[in-house]
């Protein structure tokens, strides 16, 4: 019998040794849980770097080749926007200078209309109901002429003209902002062009763009 036991509790004593060195190997397992937690942790935020970072470059490449593409084909796109914009401010320029030749035209109908009709004013002016003195006779009939009467007549003989008549300009945002910028421009060079009073001509002003009427004349650009 005592050496049943004997066998039962080294036995006992066996599993309780081996159970005692698991434990011993498991604690000293545990304890380097932080440090291997705070290894992987680093190991995996220097992966998600490198993931970004690789994603970034190739981002990257993508759009500089593309940048790239696209520029090769400014040359001539910057080429054909200029043409059309000197095409839009010398056909601006042409309207101006029609209009403004129209106008002084007109100037000249309306003065020689001005001195018929004050001659005629002049020579039955015995007939007035109400005698006036010549002085006075030439206000009232120059008050039926000058700059207001020559507009007047371009009305009449080009009615409803518009200067970007049938161009919609509100149709895409860049046409009013290009329109505006020529217009400004244009008025900016029949500023400086136009005689000054103290000889010479005037120097070129800090012009603005202002907004462009689509009922606009050609000669609102000076």
């Amino acid at each position: 019998m005592p050496v049943e036991q004997t066998n039962e509790l080294a036995q006992r004593l066996r599993k309780a040794e081996e159970a005692a060195n698991a434990m011993e190997k498991l604690e000293s397992l545990a304890s380097q849980a932080p440090s291997l937690r705070e290894q992987v942790s680093i190991l995996q935020r220097l992966e998600e770097r490198e993931q970004h970072r690789k994603q970034a470059l190739e981002n990257a490449r993508y759009a500089l080749s593309g940048a790239a593409q696209a520029q090769q084909n400014l040359p001539d796109i910057i080429a054909n926007a200029a043409n059309l914009v000197n095409q839009l401010a010398r056909a601006l320029r042409e309207v101006d200078t029609f209009r403004r030749e129209a106008t002084a035209a007109l100037s000249v109908v309306d003065r020689m209309n001005y001195e018929d009709e004050l001659d005629d004013a002049l020579e039955h002016q015995d007939e007035s109901p109400v005698p006036r003195d010549p002085q006075s006779i030439r206000m009232i009939v120059a008050s039926r002429h000058g700059s207001a009467r020559v507009r007047q007549m371009i009305e009449e003989m080009s009615p409803g003209f518009e200067v970007f008549a049938g161009c919609s300009l509100d149709a895409v945002p860049m046409r009013r902002e290009l329109t505006n910028l020529i217009m400004a421009q244009l008025a900016a060079e029949a500023e400086s062009n136009r005689p000054s009073p103290y000889g010479g001509r005037r120097p070129p002003p800090m012009a603005q763009p202002e907004p462009a009427s689509a009922g606009g004349n050609a000669g609102d650009i000076a």
